[in-house]
């Protein structure tokens, strides 16, 4: 490999170390989205709803119309972490716990962030987004329990080992439907944010969500890392997010891209995860 093509590998791979940690919502603290820079989800022409197709009630639009929420109850910490996906319901793949007491059997300490306290996003037009993107949380509404995962494809068949990030908040039911609807105005008027690490996001663009749940967002979104002292430049890393409400239980779903990829968050992860939800609370 020639000094110029082996400079940009480089280049590259300093690019996503820096993207594949961001801030955890648990803690206030930097925790892994993937766990190497290979693990990242691909594939698709990132131009339509995704992977994943109807898997569930098409009661999106309705829950826009008149945000309201139906009868729904809060999840405490301990059903949260039961409506997490498993290696038993999700075969083929295998997960990672992040924060809380997973079905992988690792249990890491979640404490709950005061959201009244989180530092103000300028513009305020992106909040509920840079919310979403750093956390994942909502600025404007408090959550009560929290439970974070990684969802890793088992490498086989040539498949490629997709991370999916997969994080579920528990709310009362009024703040569940207001996050929602944060989220869709924030896509509307927000353009660009800083992130929490020197990097910034930018071009957030709605694509279709599936019908899932009970109410569902999705948007891809780019983050920009700066260049470094090496003279390296900026590099654009895709993300792709699919939020969804199931009661009071918010449900992020988050992969990531090589630059220039369309990351996917795969049809089987939606299914398996909003069902277990569904079904638990």
């Amino acid at each position: 490999m020639g000094d110029a093509a082996s400079h940009g590998v480089r280049s590259t791979a300093r690019a996503w170390a820096r993207t594949t940690r961001r801030p955890a919502a648990g803690a206030l603290c930097i925790a892994a989205l993937v766990a190497a820079a290979t693990a990242c989800g691909g594939g698709g022409d990132g131009t339509g709803g995704g992977a994943h197709g109807p898997t569930g009630p098409a009661s999106t639009a309705a829950v826009a119309a008149t945000g309201t929420a139906p009868a729904a109850r809060m999840l405490d910490q301990r059903q949260l972490e039961q409506a997490a996906v498993a290696k038993t319901d999700l075969p083929g793949w295998s997960t990672g716990t992040q924060f809380g007491h997973g079905p992988d059997g690792v249990t890491i300490k979640v404490v709950i962030t005061d959201v009244a306290r989180l530092p103000k996003v300028s513009p305020a037009a992106c909040t509920a987004l840079a919310g979403i993107a750093m956390g994942p949380v909502s600025p404007g509404h408090q959550h009560h329990a929290l439970f974070e995962q990684d969802v890793t494809r088992d490498v086989k068949d040539g498949k490629d080992d997709s991370v999916v990030g997969d994080t579920l908040l528990a709310y009362q039911p009024a703040d569940a439907v207001g996050v929602m609807k944060d989220l869709r105005a924030s896509l509307t008027a927000c353009d660009s944010f800083p992130g929490g690490q020197g990097e910034r996001y930018t071009r957030p663009v709605p694509v279709a969500a599936p019908s899932v749940g009970d109410d569902a967002v999705e948007y891809t979104i780019t983050q920009v890392v700066d260049g470094d002292d090496d003279g390296d430049a900026p590099v654009d890393v895709p993300f792709r997010f699919l939020v969804v409400r199931v009661g009071a239980t918010v449900v992020v779903l988050s992969a990531m891209g090589f630059p220039g990829a369309h990351p996917e968050i795969p049809a089987e992860v939606v299914t398996a995860q909003i069902a277990k939800v569904a079904k638990l609370g």
